[in-house]
């Protein structure tokens, strides 16, 4: 009986050490006893100005961007004098749109000119004749000094006579000098073509006075470039010396035109040139980049000044490696 139940005890406590070895088993971590895996790579480290956590923007052959054509230099917009708080009264034009002009040029009269003219006229007739009168002032002084030295006339006679002399002298250079501030208002009067160019524009027509003082736009039209607004994500790709293709966006004129850039400015500014997509970013940020049009291309649109254009630049043209 007792030999029975110790055999008992003994198949029990087999049972529970069997069931313990299962459970171990289960629970038993899988990488426990075997190789380590090999380690993951390792990540490619951002470049310097990059975010780590984002990923690298693609650098593309091609920059597309929308611009316009004008002048190099800029279309110069002249205005005219102010007579007092209005401006003055165009009341001549002496030159057409699209005339070549030189620099200097007069290109309009303003209405002060007619009387200034006058003016001037009479001053002029007074200066000579003051200047008369000293030169004989001048003689008669000297005679009569000549003739004070032998007491033939009295020294109160030759310091009258130099009075008078003294007198016509500075009547003669305040005329003068009246002369010139004429000249000045003459030259204002005026106005004259800061540079060689075409006439453009003309805003102001003979009897009417400047809306905010400008009369006409010039512009060196022998020598067209293009205004590219290139996106702020994109500059960083733009370098001078750079190939670029311009066309047409509304058809304004046939083919290509080729340029190569020349500048790229340090500003970022809003959009001047929208896309008739409505999808089109209106508030995007831009960055200006002149490009001059190669001799064959600026004669094709030396009178589309504003004309819209698309762009596109070569990021791989014309680096110097």
């Amino acid at each position: 009986m007792e030999i029975r139940q110790g055999l008992r005890l003994i198949g029990i406590a087999l049972a529970v050490l069997a069931t313990g070895l299962l459970v171990f088993r289960v629970l038993r971590p899988q990488g426990e006893g075997q190789p380590p895996d090999a380690p993951p790579p390792a990540a490619t480290a951002p470049q310097a100005g990059e975010d780590a956590g984002a990923a690298p923007r693609p650098v593309t052959r091609y920059v597309a961007a929308l611009g316009y054509i004008e002048p190099r230099g800029q279309v110069r917009r002249l205005a005219g004098v102010n007579n007092g708080a209005a401006s003055a009264r165009v009341v001549e034009l002496l030159v057409r749109e699209g005339d070549p002009v030189v620099q200097g040029q007069a290109l309009a009269v303003f209405d002060g000119v007619p009387r200034l003219r006058a003016e001037r006229q009479v001053l002029q007739a007074e200066m000579e004749s003051l200047a008369r009168q000293l030169e004989v002032s001048r003689s008669e002084e000297k005679r009569y000094a000549d003739l004070a030295a032998t007491g033939a006339v009295s020294y109160d006679n030759l310091d009258q006579r130099r009075r008078s002399t003294e007198k016509l002298a500075g009547d003669l250079a305040r005329t003068k000098a009246e002369l010139q501030v004429i000249d000045v208002d003459l030259r204002d009067g005026v106005l004259r073509a800061p540079m060689a160019g075409t006439v453009l524009e003309i805003l102001t027509r003979a009897g009417e006075r400047p809306r905010d003082s400008v009369v006409l736009e010039l512009g060196q039209t022998d020598f067209m470039e293009v205004v590219a607004e290139v996106y702020e994500t994109d500059i960083s790709q733009i370098r001078p010396g750079q190939r670029a293709i311009i066309t047409s966006e509304h058809g304004g004129f046939t083919g290509e035109l080729s340029g190569q850039v020349r500048e790229v400015s340090r500003q970022v500014n809003r959009r001047d040139v929208f896309s008739s997509d409505p999808a089109d970013a209106v508030d995007a940020r831009v960055v200006e980049v002149r490009i001059a049009l190669e001799p064959a291309s600026s004669q094709r649109v030396r009178n589309l000044t504003r004309m819209q254009v698309l762009v596109r630049i070569d990021t791989e043209s014309g680096l110097v490696g």
